[in-house]
C-alpha cells in the first residue's frame, strides 16, 4: 500500500501526526497492511531565505501578537508532549528557508532512508531549536540515514534534487492541497491533518479490506446461475 505524505519540516502538526499515523498502523496488529511511504515537500513560509528569523518573532508578526503566539506555541507544545514527542518551543527556534532540508529528504528518498533522516530533521528543529537551512544540521540529519556528510555537501553545493522539489511543490498545488500534514492513500484517499490513530487505522483498514483478493469460488456449490459441475 503506498503512502504519499505531504509535509514540511517546521510543521508541528505534521510530526504529531507522523507519530499518529504510526500509532493508528500498530493499531492493526497483523492485520497492518505492507505499506511503502514516500514523502513530499511542502512549504510553510514559502518567503523565508537562509537568514535565521528568531520563530517567536516571526510568529508573533503572522499570528498577531505575543500574547497569541505564546498561547499558540504553548498548546501545540503540549499536545506534542502528550503524544511522547520532546518538542520544546524554548530552545530558540528559527523561522528559515526548509528547500535544503526538502532537497536532503529527496535525496534521502533515492537511498531508502526518508524516515529517519526526516525524523532527524523534526528532532533538530522542534527538540534542539537548531537551524535547518544551516549545512551542518542537515549532515546530522544525513547520518540518522548513512548518508555522509560528503554526499550532502556535494549536493549543497550543486541544484541537485531542486528540480524534483520543485515538482513536488508544484503537484502539492495541482492536487489542491493548502495545508499540511495531507496523507494520501494508494492515490484514492485524502487525510489531511494530524487526525487520532483511529481515523488512520480505520481508512488503512478500509483501503486493505478493497485490496484483498476476491475469495476463490467453491467448485461444489450452485448459485443464481445455477451448478458448477
Amino acid at each position: 500500500m503506498r503512502i504519499d505524505i505531504w509535509s514540511d519540516v517546521v510543521c508541528p502538526w505534521c510530526w504529531i501526526g507522523k507519530h499518529r499515523f504510526e500509532r493508528g498502523l500498530a493499531l492493526l496488529g497483523d492485520k497492518a497492511p505492507e505499506i511503502e511511504v514516500h514523502w513530499h515537500p511542502f512549504l510553510l513560509a514559502p518567503d523565508a531565505d537562509e537568514t535565521p528569523v528568531p520563530l517567536r518573532e516571526a510568529y508573533a508578526a503572522k499570528f498577531g501578537g505575543v500574547e497569541r503566539t505564546n498561547q499558540m506555541l504553548a498548546q501545540t507544545q503540549s499536545t506534542a508532549q502528550a503524544e511522547g514527542l520532546p518538542m520544546d518551543f524554548d530552545q530558540g527556534q528559527v523561522k528559515v528557508t526548509t528547500l535544503p532540508a526538502h532537497r536532503l529528504l529527496w535525496l534521502a528518498g533515492r537511498e531508502g532512508v526518508q524516515a529517519p533522516v526526516g525524523e532527524a530533521l523534526f528532532r533538530a528543529h522542534f527538540a534542539q531549536g537548531r537551524n535547518l537551512a544551516d549545512p551542518q544540521v542537515l549532515a546530522d540529519a544525513a547520518a540518522a540515514g548513512g548518508i555522509p556528510a560528503e554526499r550532502v555537501q556535494a549536493l549543497l553545493a550543486s541544484d541537485e534534487g531542486m528540480d524534483e522539489v520543485r515538482a513536488g511543490l508544484g503537484q502539492a498545488q495541482a492536487l489542491g492541497i493548502q495545508s499540511v500534514p495531507t496523507f494520501v492513500i494508494n492515490g484514492r484517499y485524502a487525510v489531511q491533518g494530524a487526525q487520532p490513530p483511529e481515523v488512520f487505522a480505520e481508512v488503512l483498514a478500509k483501503v486493505a479490506a478493497e485490496l484483498a483478493p476476491a475469495p476463490a469460488q467453491d467448485e461444489q456449490a450452485c448459485g443464481p446461475d445455477g451448478c458448477s459441475i
